[in-house]
């Protein structure tokens, strides 16, 4: 018996680390007239692709390996050190107690969930905007790292995973699955992003 307990307490501790990231971060211990750099691959000697100024915030760090912070740039992404990165402090993306913006493509759609109003909009190209109140939230804990959310007529389930949205050379370290009633059952899926406060 103490043998099960020892590998859930195991298993637990482990779940509770993998659900990390993504998390927003803050830019640190950069100069005010220096930026940080976002390089091509984890390597301090791997070409600039960009740079975040030493005051930046809402930074999503979608993981993090070796020292080193996948973040995403206007055209793809590229690595940060996390030497210079603080994280934000707040709740994981899984309790749903941060906004969320999810999107996917065939057919296109959005989804942004607001916590603070506990409110979300969801469109498509067919249907404008619909700003609806968010009602019943499952959210995740160390045992459960996916997160879920009723819509007016379906389901919104959110899950830790690398997701591509398919456009883009953009990472994202939420996946989404809209599972929607009505007489075509819907299922559509793709991808969410931490949204700054």
């Amino acid at each position: 018996m103490w043998r099960l307990a020892s590998l859930l307490l195991w298993m637990g501790t482990g779940l509770a680390l993998a659900q990390d990231y993504p998390a927003l971060h803050a830019v640190t211990g950069v100069a005010a007239d220096d930026v940080l750099n976002i390089r091509e691959r984890p390597d301090a000697a791997s070409p600039i692709l960009g740079s975040l100024p030493p005051d930046a915030t809402g930074i999503e760090v979608i993981s993090v390996s070796d020292g080193w912070a996948l973040v995403n740039l206007e055209d793809g992404t590229g690595y940060a050190s996390l030497a210079f990165l603080a994280r934000d402090a707040g709740p994981e993306w899984n309790t749903l107690e941060r906004p969320l913006t999810c999107l996917g493509t065939e057919p296109f759609w959005s989804l942004a969930i607001d916590p603070d109003k506990a409110s979300m909009s969801f469109s498509t190209p067919e249907v404008p905007a619909l700003d609806l109140p968010v009602t019943v939230t499952w959210p995740g804990a160390p045992w459960a790292r996916s997160a879920a959310l009723a819509l007016p007529d379906g389901i919104a389930v959110l899950s830790p995973a690398d997701c591509s949205d398919g456009m883009s050379d953009r990472s994202y370290g939420i996946a989404a699955d809209l599972f929607l009633n009505g007489p075509d059952r819907l299922r559509l899926s793709g991808c969410c992003q931490l949204v700054a406060p």
